[in-house]
């Protein structure tokens, strides 16, 4: 029935290619361009879009929390969509009318900063909100150099060259020095000097002096100036008088790094201007353009200067990536044509004798190349078709796709390149006929002017068979595979609780099936037309400059080796099916192997670890901003303690988590209703509510003495009086009623303090009591690191209450938890789903053999996952999504070897035959993906260098597993013979005339 499908098929591709020529290009161009005219996606330039998790656990109650915290800071009533009438069988208050929302009494950053303006650099009392300032990180050779006089001077002279940006942010900072090693000098030393431009020699050994003395304090120092301590532990009174001030703190404590002994040797400075964060969280807003201003000043004096400018602290990496990954996106236009300009050219027949070359000078592959370009393009705007079907958000990870495509998508157009009959007709374009050939090798290779071959093929006249090769069905199946491998992994990470992967497995995944169909149906009907009207001169690539003949030694890299008498001839030209060495070096390559990739498997298990330090990076490790995201916990101390902010339970009853309505959509989730299960109808619920208070006060991590409004309000009633004829809110007395609790909660905020973190919630528009929420504080602090930060949500789950739900009270702490905990279980589920379903495809083409490609399959991956392990990766977003690629692309060379074996013949010839049809498609392949990769190793964001890493390593592992690794395990797991060997049959009758 296939076999019956597929003769259809090509027959009427061979009799209409124009019709398969004009149908795919309107299904991938009127049809997509309409949906987007309908339907448009919008690039966002916020680099964090996508990067949440839905349907979790702990996504729900998030986002609720995130959507009713902003209206708890103004008052304690939502406007729920669900309005929630107040029951009619209770004592009601007076009507009230839905309020505006008139913000609460809060203490902000600007209250502190105006109560603390200091406009000079020495300091007696620490600089409120300092770690907030934008930073500059310098390197010199070691710790003498901080104390040499000219680097003082150049350093303290930054203030006065840098001045003009710096000015611009004179408006919101109240600040005016920079902080640098050369003012601190200033101020430390005993000689009262001004600024730093009055430093000289005694001053420099004053304060070496003192420095040195100080440094062994260190620790002593910073317990003191501690938020536990304040200046009044008894560490303080043991201090000496030089080590206790402000300045000597902040030196050790935000300037200078943890060891002295470090070589080179990082210096801090603090500059007048927050961060851009620092800013946005004041609601001051302020250009982006004033920090670039600011930067390229800083980066011009330092080199000025002699400065090694080692990291800057802005916190605007995030406003620049959408330029960034623009910008990035061009370099996959050169990575088109870096593989396109390759390409290959086979002989008559389709034996191991291939050629290397490059478009530029051979004959029609201009042509050749801007079709398959055009044909990659249409892949993505039809895919972008289906796409804008499902969501409008396009995040910047999906950029991307657009590498990938082009190492997975020129593969398959090389394949069908090398394999197209010479001899056309609709016969050979379904099934390609021709003589078996026998292979002879000189003892020394063929040197043909500038054609140097080491291979001479010639074809027997003795007892040679015709044999039949499927072109467009054996062709079209095989690509079938590798790219249906491919999608497998795209297509699992939709069932990902990660936003982003589940776009970008969504777009990558039909972006390569419309690549597919495309190489099936407009690839080859482009080729039978070009065959048909004989491209002109003009069309052809002139011969400007002569083959470029990489030799490819077949006889080197194939290991099917011959052990057996019958393989060899006489004279001075043997023949051989693969190799010069001896039948026994296959072992010791096989060995070689097996001991990298296991070594590979225990490098990824003890070094993949998720990220430690920078959470997102987003441009490559030498930029300047990712620089200091990744090393500054490192080397100050005041960093750690910057992020360790406090981890707070927010307890919430009466409202409903919220609940996604869209798998692609970020946006789309309900809205903020009431939960109808909860109620305060009775005394019981009362003291159910405040009996999960108390017990979440009691925990060992939360030990908050002070008592909640619940709480609060069940000693209220207890001492409220009681009289006949007057509603009575004292719950054990006998006149008490339920229905009068509603009245007695709304009562008691009278009497009963309550604030943002200690609140009932009320519906806005009937004021109905609906629910309540309040703020436990512990003593667990925020840490990047997976294995920390896990511990403390398994404690804060002890918060949970009952009929209720917890989320951290800064909500993006618990983003980036679930982030962190999504990408563990996605990356596993995913790379053993992928796994799978390639042993499956892998069944379905080689059969028994399958054994052997999982087998080699699993040694590329933990190969490649060493490689990229030793290289620095760390398993974040980007490389969690990349990781699970290496399943389905390191099928793909495997394969190709494994659907070119022959069904019939002796072992060691029919590993022969595959690959000497294999090995020319799987070399260019992996050249052709290492191109891809390598053209993006200039890229400035860290998602196509990564992936450029990714492709330049899976390409080198993956071809030498399939080629050094499955193909020698193949004469271990074949049959020894498999039906009659025409191979064998030749060999013999080429003895028997040699003889004569």
């Amino acid at each position: 029935m296939i076999e019956r499908v597929g003769r259809l098929y090509s027959r009427s591709l061979y009799r209409h290619p124009f019709v398969f020529l004009i149908i795919p290009l309107l299904i991938t161009t009127v049809i997509p361009f309409g949906l987007l005219w309908f339907f448009p996606i919008r690039l966002s330039q916020n680099a964090e879009i996508g990067f949440d998790t839905k349907d979790t656990e702990l996504s729900g109650p998030r986002l609720a929390w995130a959507r009713i915290q902003p209206s708890l800071m103004y008052s304690n009533r939502i406007a729920f969509s669900n309005p929630r009438p107040i029951d009619s069988d209770v004592q009601q208050p007076l009507i009230q009318r839905p309020v505006e929302s008139k913000k609460r009494e809060k203490r902000s950053w600007a209250d502190n900063l105006l109560s603390a303006i200091n406009q000079v650099a020495c300091y007696d009392s620490p600089i409120p909100l300092m770690d907030h300032l934008s930073q500059i990180v310098l390197e010199v050779p070691n710790y003498d150099a901080i104390f040499d006089l000219k680097f003082l001077d150049k350093l303290c002279q930054m203030q006065s060259n840098i001045s003009k940006p710096l000015s611009r942010f004179d408006a919101f900072t109240p600040y005016r020095n920079i902080w640098s090693v050369a003012n601190m000098f200033a101020c430390i030393s005993p000689n009262l000097r001004v600024n730093c431009t009055q430093l000289d020699e005694s001053d420099i050994k004053i304060v070496r002096k003192t420095i040195d003395n100080c440094w062994k304090y260190r620790s002593p120092i910073f317990e003191c100036r501690s938020e536990k301590c304040q200046g009044q532990c008894a560490t303080c009174r043991e201090l000496p008088e030089e080590c206790s001030s402000q300045i000597i703190h902040d030196l050790f404590y935000r300037l200078l790094p943890k060891n002295r002994d470090d070589t080179p040797f990082l210096v801090n400075t603090f500059l007048p201007v927050f961060t851009l964060t620092g800013y946005i969280t004041q609601n001051i807003p302020v250009d982006v353009v004033l920090y670039d201003s600011l930067e390229t000043s800083v980066i011009d004096y330092s080199k000025r200067s002699g400065f090694e400018l080692k990291g800057l602290l802005m916190d605007v990496k995030r406003d620049r990536l959408l330029a960034a990954a623009l910008r990035d996106s061009v370099l996959a236009l050169l990575a088109a044509g870096l593989v396109m300009i390759v390409s290959g050219e086979k002989t008559v027949t389709p034996t191991v004798s291939f050629r290397f070359q490059v478009v530029a000078v051979h004959s029609q592959s201009l042509l050749y190349a801007f079709v398959v370009i055009l044909l990659l393009a249409l892949s993505v705007v039809g895919a972008l078709g289906v796409y804008s079907l499902f969501t409008d958000e396009f995040p910047l990870l999906n950029l991307v796709t657009f590498v990938l495509l082009i190492a997975i998508g020129s593969d398959d157009a090389f394949l069908l390149k090398s394999n197209f009959p010479n001899h056309l007709n609709e016969d050979t374009f379904h099934t390609f006929q021709t003589k078996s050939p026998v292979i002879f090798f000189t003892k020394k290779p063929l040197i043909l002017g500038l054609e140097t071959l080491n291979l001479y093929i010639k074809t027997s006249n003795f007892g040679s068979k015709i044999l039949d090769f499927q072109f467009l069905t054996h062709t079209s199946f095989t690509m079938f595979l590798t790219c249906f491998s491919t999608v497998v992994p795209f297509f699992i990470n939709i069932t990902s609780n990660v936003i982003v992967f589940r776009c970008f497995g969504l777009f990558a995944g039909v972006t390569v099936i419309f690549n597919y169909f495309m190489v099936v149906s407009f690839l080859p009907a482009f080729l039978l037309i070009q065959h048909s009207l004989r491209v002109p001169k003009i069309f052809q690539t002139p011969r400007l400059f002569h083959w470029l003949q990489i030799p490819i030694p077949i006889s080197s890299i194939t290991f099917a080796l011959c052990p057996s008498a019958p393989c060899f001839g006489s004279g001075n030209i043997s023949i051989w099916t693969y190799s010069n060495p001896s039948f026994q070096g296959r072992y010791l390559l096989m060995s070689l192997l097996s001991i990298v990739a296991i070594g590979g498997a225990a490098i990824t298990y003890q070094g993949l670890h998720l990220p430690e330090y920078n959470p997102l990076q987003l441009f490559t490790s030498d930029n300047l901003h990712e620089w200091y995201d990744n090393n500054a916990e490192r080397n100050f101390e005041f960093v750690s303690a910057k992020i360790a902010l406090p981890l707070t339970s927010r307890l919430v009853w009466g409202v409903e988590p919220i609940y996604s309505l869209s798998t692609f959509r970020a946006n789309s989730t309900t809205p903020i209703r009431s939960d109808p299960s909860f109620s305060l109808k009775t005394a019981r619920d009362v003291h159910q509510i405040a009996h999960s208070l108390e017990k979440a006060r009691q925990l060992p991590f939360v030990n908050h003495q002070p008592k909640f409004w619940p709480e609060r309000f069940l000693d209220w009633s207890h001492q409220y009086p009681c009289a006949r004829g007057f509603l009575c809110c004292n719950m054990s007395n006998p006149l008490f009623s339920d229905s009068y609790l509603d009245f007695c909660l709304r009562n008691s905020t009278s009497f009963l303090a309550t604030s943002y973190n200690d609140t009932p919630i009320f519906d806005n528009q009937t004021f109905a009591f609906v629910g309540y929420t309040a703020m436990l504080p512990t003593s667990l602090k925020y840490n990047h690191r997976f294995s920390k930060l896990s511990k403390s949500f398994e404690m804060l789950e002890m918060t949970k209450p009952d009929n209720g739900w917890w989320a951290p009270e800064w909500w993006l702490m618990s983003t980036w938890f679930d982030l962190l905990s999504s990408i563990v279980q996605d990356c596993l589920s995913s790379v053993v789903g992928s796994l799978v379903f390639v042993a499956i495809f892998a069944f379905i083409q080689l059969k028994f053999q399958a054994v052997a490609a999982v087998v080699t399959i699993a040694g590329v991956i933990f190969t490649s996952s060493a490689i990229v392990t030793l290289l620095g990766w760390v398993l974040g977003v980007l490389e969690a999504v990349i990781l699970v690629l290496v399943v389905g692309l390191s099928f793909d060379y495997t394969l190709h070897y494994g659907a070119a074996l022959p069904e019939h013949g002796c072992a060691e010839h029919r590993i022969r035959e595959a690959t000497s049809k294999g090995v020319g498609p799987v070399t260019l392949a992996a050249f052709t993906s290492f191109l891809a990769g390598a053209s993006m190793l200039p890229a400035l964001t860290h998602a196509f260098y990564q992936v450029g890493v990714f492709l330049v390593v899976i390409s080198i592992t993956s071809w030498t597993f399939s080629t050094f690794f499955y193909l020698p395990m193949l004469s271990l797991t074949l049959p020894r013979q498999s039906g009659i060997c025409p191979y064998c049959e030749k060999t013999n009758l080429m003895h028997l005339s040699s003889r004569r």
